[in-house]
């Protein structure tokens, strides 16, 4: 017997079985929240939050205390070069005294060789104290001329000293703790031109 289209299927209990087995069946695939998971997430979370918390705090005080260092370093040199001033110019006082009272005690019985003397006493007494400052004189005469030390002025032709040679110096130069802080200007030795008329 055939079934006209608008005959509607009969509901009947195995028709209905069949259609809770299906919706079981979905159910059964949909995984359940798992509680014990969630709290495991939640806790990683708040360890992660506190350790972030707890290293931006230590970030904090290490960039307050590297500040504080800063500011405390540059005191410190601030207060070593003006200490280091202070002892260079308390040993230069008794040379600016010396000078005084040459220049209060000349009088026209004072003879020019004395006053001359005078003078260089006080010289060597400035001589060594930038001795003791680390001043050193660097010493040029019949030295090859370097240019890493030396500053030619002129060159002058010589019969007697090897060319390249320093035969003269216009202005000494100095170190300081073994460094150059004036280079000596200096007159250097070139050889004879000969005479080109000459046959």
């Amino acid at each position: 017997m055939f079934m006209k289209k608008n005959d509607k299927i009969p509901h009947t209990k195995e028709h209905n079985g069949k259609f809770s087995d299906k919706a079981a069946q979905k159910e059964e695939k949909t995984p359940p929240i798992d509680i014990e998971l969630q709290a495991k997430q939640a806790a990683i979370q708040s360890e992660l939050e506190e350790k972030l918390s707890d290293l931006t705090e230590k970030y904090i005080r290490l960039l307050a205390e590297y500040d504080n260092y800063r500011k405390r370093t540059a005191r410190e040199f601030e207060s070593v070069i003006t200490t280091a001033a202070e002892k260079l110019v308390a040993e230069f006082l008794p040379i600016l005294d010396n000078l005084d009272r040459a220049t209060e005690h000349r009088t026209n019985k004072t003879t020019y060789e004395d006053y001359v003397k005078g003078i260089a006493l006080i010289e060597d007494q400035l001589r060594a104290i930038l001795a003791r400052a680390g001043l050193e004189t660097i010493e040029v005469m019949g030295k090859n001329f370097d240019p890493a030390v030396h500053s030619a002025i002129m060159q002058v032709e010589s019969e007697t000293a090897e060319p390249g040679t320093v035969i003269a110096e216009a202005e000494k130069g100095y170190l300081l703790n073994g460094k150059i802080i004036r280079h000596p200007k200096v007159v250097v030795s070139k050889q004879k031109e000969k005479d080109g008329n000459k046959e």
